[in-house]
């Protein structure tokens, strides 16, 4: 072949290759921008990121503010990261992404260095994602896996590099990122956790955060203190490793752990009366339409004290006698609910006896002997104790020995139960039931004589409630814990209205039952109730030791707390209203008015696990003998 023909033949070749190699690029460019778009084409819309895939949220206050329980998903406002004091971002770059300001949103060198950690270790114990990728993970509102979404998550994240700067990055995610207990964003957080907005938060506190968000979790303070405080100093220890605080600044912050001790405690407790508020509120507004606050009429520190004061005393007296719960509330003269724990630990058990039916014995004489007075009688008049019988029935008196006649106060005082028959078929079941009701107890009762001396169930807050009519001169108390109701601009949904109440018992007949109800604890049953101020109260124990209670004021303070157990098992027989129910009220009582220290935590769920098991094992080997 000559060597032209052959040049022209080498030459059309080469284009060849050249058209095929030009083709087939585009093509794979081609094919390449379908791709891309096909794996970006559902990526988020960032303008609507804050709203997605959240239920509405219900955030509950103290009568003063202080946040009680959250209910929902809490989202609050959004903040700046230089609004905030300059450890919260600090705290954030040192524990989760220490290069973030040296990278482009994809750090390289970290997810080599991950990659080769988890080889190791032939499982993953480290993530590569920086900072911005996990921003960008964020704003999915999913937890998917895979390799189109890793690739959006890359893409997401180097778009965010380039329209946004670093402190914006940073506000962003923490304005988003998962905190646990249903908060989103860290002004949520703070508020949820701490009771504070996030621009107060302590360099501890904000620690305390940002270590939640490796293990919202694993490492809450509401439920794994112990936890909670071992990430805490680990972000602090980071902190100081990368310059951004000094060893000093460290220690001092770890002095702050002991200051959130009881937050479990503290938030965890107070669901016993916000279970009870949410319930009401529904009959308001709909709480699923829009994010609201509610200011309740509880006052923390009285819920505190309560709730340690039970603990302290089921746990030093309550478990050893066979006492498994107590409950307590009290209410003030309007009837707002200022404290109510409906149990030993919400955690353990969410039933809230504060609202069950239980048979509170001879606290229900109250409305006997109110009604004997009502009907012209006097504390000093006389009515025989001896024995009595009506057909096959005839009532026993309780470490009481008759003696002929004695007055009205002294047979309300050593509660003796064949004067209150006496007293009740005097006046008449009918009248002594009629005014149950009116006073407030919606049970249905019977017209026995059985009920006379307190054999029906009735709930401890509507008969703390009844007593209240008796504090308050004979206006009656009906129980309420909602103030007002907001929604997140501000606007009033519901705001309670309190008007005079309804007269239920005349004056002259409540200062008569204050002389009976004061002899109680001067000289009756309920002794270990005595306060250094006047106070009224009546000690009740039902059927073989199954429920004991004490209900009494102080104006203007009414409170009511029974013992028990949830099986209806019966308790030591030593164990009466005059005894452990006494001994809480005037814990409560005393600290409530300042004639004693604030109450403080004692050891808790633990305690009555283990006592839990032991009754579980002792009921099943019982049966099975």
């Amino acid at each position: 072949m000559p060597k032209k023909s052959k040049r022209r033949f080498d030459s059309h070749r080469h284009t060849n290759w050249v058209r095929w190699l030009f083709s087939a690029g585009v093509f794979c460019g081609v094919i390449g921008v379908l791709v891309f778009i096909l794996l970006i084409h559902d990526l988020p819309d960032l303008d609507e990121v804050e709203t997605n895939g959240r239920r509405a949220s219900v955030v509950f206050e103290s009568y003063d503010g202080k946040v009680l329980a959250t209910y929902g998903d809490l989202f609050r406002k959004a903040v700046r990261i230089d609004q905030l004091p300059k450890y919260v971002g600090d705290a954030v770059v040192a524990i989760e992404d220490h290069r973030f300001y040296q990278h482009n949103g994809v750090d390289v060198v970290g997810m080599l260095r991950a990659l080769v950690k988890n080889l190791a270790n032939r499982r993953v114990v480290q993530g590569g994602s920086t900072l911005t990728q996990q921003v960008a993970k964020n704003l999915f509102f999913s937890q998917e896996r895979s390799i189109k979404r890793k690739i959006q998550e890359i893409v997401l994240a180097l778009w965010l590099e380039k329209k946004f700067t670093k402190k914006q990055i940073l506000s962003i995610y923490i304005n988003r990122v998962y905190f646990g207990a249903g908060t989103y964003g860290i002004d949520a957080a703070a508020y949820r956790f701490f009771g504070k907005q996030s621009s107060k938060l302590t360099l501890y506190e904000a620690a305390s955060l940002i270590g939640l968000l490796k293990s919202p979790t694993a490492y809450s303070p509401l439920h794994h203190k112990d936890r909670s405080i071992q990430r805490t100093a680990l972000v602090l220890d980071q902190m100081v490793k990368l310059g951004y605080i000094t060893d000093r600044q460290k220690q001092d912050a770890m002095q702050d752990k002991d200051r959130h001790n009881n937050l479990s405690v503290l938030m965890d407790e107070n669901r016993y009366f916000t279970d009870w508020v949410f319930e009401q509120m529904q009959n308001i507004v709909n709480p699923d339409k829009e994010d609201l606050i509610v200011r309740t009429t509880l006052d923390a520190r009285l819920q505190k004290n309560a709730t340690y004061i039970i603990r302290e005393v089921l746990h030093k007296d309550g478990f050893k006698n066979s006492v498994s719960q107590m409950a307590l509330v009290a209410l003030d003269k309007t009837g707002a609910v200022r404290a109510m724990v409906g149990g030993h630990s919400y955690n353990i058990s969410q039933f809230n006896r504060v609202l069950s039916l239980r048979s509170f014995g001879s606290a229900f004489k109250y409305f006997v002997f109110l009604q004997a007075l009502e009907n012209g009688m006097n504390p000093d008049d006389e009515i025989s104790d001896m024995p009595l019988r009506i057909g096959d029935w005839s009532p026993k008196n309780y470490h009481y020995h008759s003696i002929g006649s004695i007055p009205l106060k002294l047979a309300f005082a050593k509660s003796v139960n064949t004067c209150t028959v006496r007293l009740a078929q005097k006046v008449g079941m009918e009248s002594i039931v009629q005014k149950a009701h009116l006073l407030g107890i919606s049970s249905n009762l019977n017209r026995t004589y059985a009920t006379a001396l307190g054999a029906d169930g009735i709930s401890l807050l509507e008969l703390t409630a009844a007593y209240g009519a008796t504090m308050t001169g004979g206006i009656k108390v009906v129980p309420f814990g909602i103030i007002s109701i907001k929604n997140r601009s501000g606007k009033v949904l519901y705001q309670a209205r309190r008007n005079g109440g309804k007269r239920v018992i005349s004056s002259d007949v409540c200062a008569k039952m204050k002389t009976l109800l004061s002899e109680v604890i001067n000289n009756g049953t309920g002794r270990k109730a005595k306060l250094s101020i006047p106070c009224y109260g009546k000690t009740g124990t039902s059927n073989d030791s199954r429920d004991a209670s004490f209900i009494g004021f102080s104006p203007p303070l009414v409170t009511g707390v029974w013992i028990g157990n949830d099986d209806n098992a019966p308790m030591y027989k030593k164990i009466t209203g005059g005894t452990l129910p006494a001994v809480v009220w005037h814990k409560f009582m005393m600290t409530a008015f300042g004639l004693a220290p604030e109450a403080s935590d004692t050891p808790t769920a633990s305690t009555a696990r283990r006592y839990e098991k032991r009754k579980k094992l002792k009921t099943l080997i019982e049966n099975n003998l």
